[in-house]
């Protein structure tokens, strides 16, 4: 089926309040105009208005800090099944996720995705709606029942080795009424169920789901200056490969008070471990 319409290309907006109604109805905008660093953290705070808790620069995406984290999570060890972390180099066309995938619950609601300097050739963005492809896939009556499973049946959402200790659907609503629906490379069944093996084809369609939409749907280019500003629970995102060392894109992460969960300090990609309950 034709999944190419739940990619889509960001308005550009002038100001937080557009920003903020537009992510509402549409998963995400782009604002223009940001001269640094602080100026977009400053940004996404007033685009979070009132309902900000947290926010400041997660990482620094960089082809040498890509290569140095990189080099880091391949001396970690493959998990008991044999699966192991990989975080790609980016030569690679990204594959979508969510921000902070790894941390559940404490994964930011939102993110801003600040460009200081574009690559000069490759790195172009896509985005990907899951409340629109749950939609598609809900009306072809060949795929009505991935969408079923995406939002009733439990999975784990952990990465190797770093258990989440909990378990969702792929699709769901959170305490505060938004939609959250989530992709990434380690999503996997509840070891040890009676529908392991024939939930396991549900999480591998679903995973085709995606990399179709991804692969069919339209790329488009941010400048520098630009910011994405993307609701981080219904957006999935990603950027093509490229190999200018000189591309940088800080990731900021934001939490608000329609988070699921607030972590109480930094949380750390390379080693993902899940924060204690405060």
């Amino acid at each position: 089926m034709d999944v190419s319409s739940a990619s889509f290309i960001p308005r550009r907006v002038s100001g937080a309040e557009e920003a903020r109604q537009v992510m509402a109805r549409e998963g995400a905008a782009i604002v223009t105009g940001l001269a640094d660093e602080a100026a977009a953290v400053a940004f996404g705070a007033q685009v979070m208005g009132d309902r900000s808790v947290r926010i400041g620069t997660q990482f620094e995406a960089t082809k040498a800090n890509n290569r140095a984290e990189a080099m880091v999570v391949d001396a970690q060890p493959a998990d008991k099944h044999g699966r192991k972390r990989d975080f790609g180099t980016s030569e690679e066309r990204m594959i979508a996720h969510n921000d902070g995938f790894a941390f559940g619950d404490y994964a930011p609601d939102h993110l801003f995705l600040w460009c200081e300097r574009p690559a000069a050739v490759g790195g172009d963005s896509f985005l990907i709606d899951t409340a629109r492809l749950l939609d598609l896939l809900a009306a072809d009556p060949e795929h009505a029942d991935l969408a079923d499973f995406c939002r009733t049946v439990d999975i784990d959402h952990s990465e190797p080795n770093y258990p989440q200790g909990t378990f969702a659907p792929i699709a769901r609503r959170t305490p505060s009424g938004r939609h959250q629906g989530r992709f990434h490379p380690w999503q996997a069944p509840v070891e040890g169920t009676a529908h392991e093996a024939e939930h396991w084809a549900f999480v591998r369609r679903w995973e085709s789901a995606v990399v179709a939409a991804r692969d069919t749907g339209p790329m488009f280019r941010v400048e520098a200056g630009e910011m994405m500003c993307v609701d981080n629970y219904r957006v999935l995102h990603g950027r093509d490969g490229h190999s200018d060392p000189s591309r940088k894109v800080c990731s900021i992460w934001g939490w608000s008070t329609d988070a699921v969960a607030i972590p109480d300090g930094p949380l750390d990609i390379v080693v993902p471990r899940i924060p204690m309950a405060s």
